[in-house]
């Protein structure tokens, strides 16, 4: 009966340690990182354009140009630029009482323009050519989008004077690069609804610039009294002058 009773306790005893045994934490190496799940980014549209030039510059009868091969059209070149302001005196004769006045008012300068030509690099054909400035016979559209709907290889230009200008030229990723590369795309946008727009002068903060301007018009009944001049002094990050 004793070894019955001895047989039971062992058998329990054993019972118990396996059961400690599992309530342990097993062994862990403390140079193990776990692998981290990585997340799908959301696929480019087909439709969708890209940025694959950015630049800002201050222009001074020099540009800077580059290069490239559109496959898949429409290319966008999208640019916001700030003119030069200037003050300028004009002689106002009143017809119904045929005083004179002298009316200081300010605008753009007239030395003031920005260009964009697109050119096919086998032909020499100018696909596009627009910018801003009277004197060059383009409008005065402080921010504008071109649009360029022919395939082929690009050189494409700006240039301009007394002007800074910030530009981005925008293509479909799809059809245009490596498929193997669409996803390093990181500044997007669809373009179709960009439209042109236009303001009227205002003053600028630009490094460099001493203004020449007042924000309201003063009217003299006398000779003019020239307001303090000054010039743009240009910053060039281009790559010729002209």
């Amino acid at each position: 009966m004793k070894g019955k009773y001895w047989c039971l306790v062992y058998s329990l005893s054993i019972i118990l340690m396996v059961a400690a045994a599992g309530c342990l934490k097993p062994p862990t190496d403390e140079n193990y990182v776990p692998t981290a799940i990585p997340t799908a980014r959301t696929p480019i549209p087909e439709d969708i354009t890209c940025s694959i030039f950015s630049k800002t510059a201050a222009y001074a009868y020099n540009g800077t140009s580059f290069a490239l091969t559109q496959k898949n059209p429409p290319m966008f070149i999208n640019y916001t630029v700030v003119p030069k302001n200037v003050t300028v005196n004009r002689v106002y004769t009143d017809p119904n009482t045929d005083k004179t006045m002298t009316l200081t008012v300010s605008e753009y300068s007239q030395s003031s323009w920005f260009e964009v030509t697109v050119k096919n690099k086998a032909t020499g054909e100018v696909i596009l050519q627009d910018g801003f400035g009277s004197s060059k016979g383009y409008p005065t559209y402080l921010s504008r989008t071109l649009k360029v709907i022919k395939s082929g290889d690009f050189d494409i230009v700006f240039n301009g004077n007394d002007i800074t200008a910030t530009v981005n030229v925008w293509i479909k990723p799809h059809g245009n690069v490596e498929e193997s590369r669409v996803m390093e795309f990181t500044s997007c946008a669809y373009m179709e609804g960009k439209r042109d727009t236009i303001a009227t002068a205002k003053q600028t903060t630009l490094e460099g610039v001493i203004y020449t301007w007042t924000p309201e018009n003063v009217v003299t009944a006398h000779a003019p009294t020239m307001v303090q001049q000054g010039t743009h002094v240009p910053r060039n990050e281009s790559n010729y002058q002209m």
